[in-house]
């Protein structure tokens, strides 16, 4: 199949595939989510209510716990004093407070005064519902957490009621009896709690609410949501009295119009979609022929050509200043990054296998190199019947040097000694450094004799003139140790023999260079190095 029906049939099956989606998730995310939002506003709508009609008794207790908790209160129980009620229960004081009733109970439950607003009378049967109202607890006379709330029907009317024990200002002393304040919840209060939620907000009994026979949208148990239509919702609080029974609900219509708005902005955008789709399929194709398939075309060929032909130097010939221009000059830029690249990793690898194989001080054979070329010079011992000179030199008293002057002092000093040795070496002699300031001489071809005139030469070269260490200079000697190697020689055994050597030339007063043909017993190779 070709690129251009490939392209043709993918523009069709994403397009399709992307509708798909959009209408899955208009379908079920978002449309669902905004029922979810929805829902969310609704729960959030009826806490707004309830937590509005919860203020509201939680300022009638304040308030009746101000008064309940006051001195004056608190003798009046005693004395009866007419000017308490003359100077501090008056109308106006009714209005500040928003208090429709307010009673004073005694120990045992008795009205001993009762005083109502403006366009408010108790009767008998009143204050008998209010002093029975609330619930028989035990409460000790100093506590201070002494109130209760509660909502009590009086004539048809729903009303606000805080109990609060009459102690002294400082909330202890022995309860004298009750307080209770009444705050009816009127068309002012419920305008005040529907301002305060945002929402229009009213009364309904309980068993007259046309939520009833509404579809639920959520409940808690015991708040509730309703749909009422596409656009509202209705919102239940209940208003329950001090015996849980509910006298009446706390209704607010909530808007609930984003879920029906959602579906008809989907069905536009879908059809908006597909109508964009469809268009763009056939204009990215014509584009895609007249700059890119006919060029790729071309490309192709192009590069098929140089493939073939193995040809580096070929480039690619491909006109504009666009992506296709741009990958044939990356391809051009290829071919010649090919070529030098090349060039460069054979010149990394010889780079690589110098340092693998060299000291980075000295710039000599490293202890693993020079024991590789030990091993080859005696292979080759062995098939030209040939020996082999082996030299361990080492630096005496190298920790002096580097305590007194200094690592750094230290390091020039083996550069220097190096390059001594080596301009003692013929051209095919071999040195690397064994240790720390330990080196290895390979000398193919000597025998014994010209093995130790070597490390003559080698003692004599270093020790004869003194070595610059920057700002200071010193006189430097190295302990040789030499044997010679034969074709049944093991490795091991030849350094092994020539370091015997070199301990007995430092235990001889080092500067010195000896010679063994004899491997040494443990006790002399412990000794030795102790001795170094």
């Amino acid at each position: 199949m070709t690129i251009r029906k490939k392209i043709l049939l993918f523009s069709a099956l994403a397009l399709g595939a992307f509708l798909a989606a959009v209408y899955f998730a208009s379908r079920f995310a978002l449309l669902n989510g905004f029922a979810r939002l929805e829902n969310d506003h609704a729960r959030q709508s009826v806490r707004h209510l309830q937590n509005g009609l919860q203020n509201e008794q939680a300022s009638l207790e304040i308030v009746a716990r101000d008064y309940a908790q006051w001195d004056r209160t608190y003798d009046y129980m005693e004395s009866r004093n007419p000017e308490y009620v003359r100077t501090e229960l008056t109308d106006a004081a009714f209005n500040i407070i928003h208090i429709h009733f307010f009673a004073l109970l005694d120990r045992s439950g008795k009205v001993i005064l009762q005083k109502s607003g403006e366009k408010w009378s108790l009767g008998a049967g009143d204050l008998v519902a209010i002093a029975t109202a609330r619930p028989s607890s035990k409460r000790s006379g100093n506590s201070r957490d002494s109130g209760q709330n509660g909502v009590v029907e009086l004539n048809g009317r729903v009303v606000l009621l805080a109990y609060q024990e009459i102690l002294t200002s400082r909330g202890n002393g022995v309860s004298r009896g009750t307080l209770v304040m009444g705050r009816e919840l009127d068309q002012k209060l419920i305008l005040a709690i529907s301002r305060s939620a945002g929402l229009p907000v009213w009364l309904e009994p309980p068993d007259q609410s046309p939520g009833r026979n509404l579809q639920a949208a959520w409940s808690d148990g015991t708040n509730s949501v309703a749909l009422e239509g596409e656009s509202t919702m209705l919102g239940y609080v209940p208003i329950k009295d001090m015996s849980g029974a509910t006298l009446r609900l706390l209704v607010a219509r909530i808007p609930s119009d984003l879920h029906s708005e959602g579906k008809k902005v989907m069905r536009y955008l879908l059809l908006l979609l597909m109508l964009a789709g469809v268009v763009h399929c056939g204009v990215l194709l014509l584009v895609l022929e007249e700059n890119l398939l006919s060029r790729l075309a071309t490309l192709n060929r192009r590069i098929k050509q140089i493939t073939v032909s193995g040809d580096l130097s070929l480039r690619l010939e491909l006109s504009g200043e666009d992506e296709l221009g741009g990958l044939a000059g990356a391809v051009n830029a290829m071919l010649a990054a090919m070529q030098k690249a090349k060039s460069e990793l054979l010149q990394a690898q010889e780079s690589l296998r110098f340092h693998a194989e060299h000291d980075s001080l000295t710039g000599i054979l490293n202890r693993r190199a020079i024991r590789d070329v030990l091993r080859r010079e005696l292979a080759r011992c062995r098939r030209e019947s040939n020996t082999l000179g082996v030299i361990v030199a080492d630096v005496d008293h190298f920790k002096k040097i580097n305590d007194h002057y200094g690592h750094g002092a230290g390091d020039a000093a083996l550069v220097a000694v190096v390059q001594r040795i080596s301009a003692t070496l013929r051209p095919y002699d071999v040195i690397g450094r064994y240790g720390g300031e330990e080196f290895l001489i390979l000398a193919p071809g000597c025998d014994l004799q010209l093995t130790q005139k070597l490390a003559e030469r080698i003692r004599a070269a270093v020790c004869d003139e003194v070595i610059d260490l920057g700002n200071d200079s010193t006189t430097v000697t190295v302990s040789l140790g030499a044997t010679l190697g034969t074709a049944e020689s093991d490795p091991e055994f030849l350094v092994t023999m020539a370091d015997a050597a070199m301990y007995q030339a430092k235990r001889n007063g080092r500067n010195r260079a000896e010679t063994n043909l004899e491997l040494p017993n443990q006790e002399q190779l412990e000794a030795s190095t102790a001795t170094h």
